[in-house]
């Protein structure tokens, strides 16, 4: 997928989006679509125009995790303020575009770099009615061959894991009753997830973390700091980042897939993300040592891996997640 990061932007490009904590969604395809919806509705009213209802429901479909494994920020000169101070702070923001132009420009008998016009003219006024809180903005970029680009920063993905590992602490158990017989290809899912399962003892054997009584939860700390005290985010490395996208691809099919195919992909694709990490990734001996609260956030994506692989099992593929291996 082409991202279109810093390539023939609008003069005035950068918006926030401002997201209400009491109500945030582990799912960020689902807000980003919600943001989408007042938009084009906002569009439709200032330009006196319509959106066909399968039209839309084909934007929204389009909002999508960047498919690069890095950002091609990395790539292009960083021309924007904005852009250059988040990657001064060890991450580079995850990307989610949308074709909004592209996909509306046919319909609409327009250009679309007129439709990204009118689009930003929509933002600016948006941006002057809304009142900003700095730790739930998305920052938007208007690009003018036809896409917008949501930006995910490091104090975004920080409230982000806050709220998935809330969530998975909460979360019932999954039942684990009429499962079927596991075929050869998901042993590899099943074995990552064993792992993590034994790294998660490991730790709390080394007294990292406490668990729980049925080792399911991590009880101490209550609150992971996912954060330094200089406030970079401790999950910098490449490996860490390919896992933070793909649990976020995974919340945001939650809901919308049950294909068996699908699941397998996606949780072998988390696996072997996940094998990466364990390789390049310690949490015990010197980082432990100097540096525990990065040992600490380390082992919060494990459990995080965990939960997502024991729910995918179970839930989705109907066969049993072992807690040895």
């Amino acid at each position: 997928m082409e991202s279109n990061v810093s390539k023939n932007t609008n003069s005035h490009n950068f918006f926030k989006l401002v997201l209400d904590h009491e109500k945030l969604d582990i799912s960020v395809k689902n807000l980003l679509k919600q943001e989408v919806l007042v938009i084009l509705d906002l569009y439709q009213q200032k330009f006196n125009v319509q959106i066909e209802q399968k039209l839309l429901g084909t934007v929204l479909e389009k909002i999508k995790i960047s498919a690069h494994k890095t950002s091609q920020l990395s790539r292009d000169k960083i021309e924007h303020q904005w852009l250059q101070a988040r990657c001064k702070l060890r991450f580079e923001p995850i990307i989610y575009p949308c074709p909004i132009g592209l996909s509306l420009a046919k319909s609409l008998q327009q250009s679309p770099q007129i439709i990204m016009k009118q689009i930003e003219q929509i933002l600016i006024l948006k941006s002057e009615h809304r009142q900003f809180v700095t730790p739930w903005q998305i920052h938007i970029e208007t690009v003018a061959v036809g896409w917008i680009n949501f930006y995910l920063d490091a104090q975004f993905m920080v409230n982000w894991l806050e709220s998935c590992f809330l969530w998975g602490q909460t979360q019932s158990q999954v039942a684990h009753d009429r499962l079927e017989d596991t075929p050869d290809q998901l042993f590899p899912i099943q074995y990552i997830h064993g792992r993590c399962c034994s790294l998660l003892l490991l730790a709390a054997r080394e007294g990292l973390i406490v668990l729980s009584d049925d080792s399911k939860q991590i009880k101490q700390p209550a609150v992971i700091h996912w954060l330094d005290q200089e406030q970079y985010l401790w999950l910098t490395e490449l490996a860490e980042k390919n896992l933070l996208q793909q649990l976020l691809i995974i919340s945001d099919s939650w809901n919308d897939y049950s294909d068996h195919s699908y699941w397998t992909k996606l949780a072998l694709s988390l696996s072997q993300n996940m094998a990466i990490f364990l390789a390049d990734c310690r949490f015990l001996g010197e980082i432990a040592q100097k540096y525990p609260q990065k040992a600490i956030a380390r082992l919060g994506l494990i459990f995080l891996v965990q939960f997502w692989l024991e729910q995918i099992l179970i839930e989705k593929l109907r066969v049993s997640a072992p807690r040895e291996i």
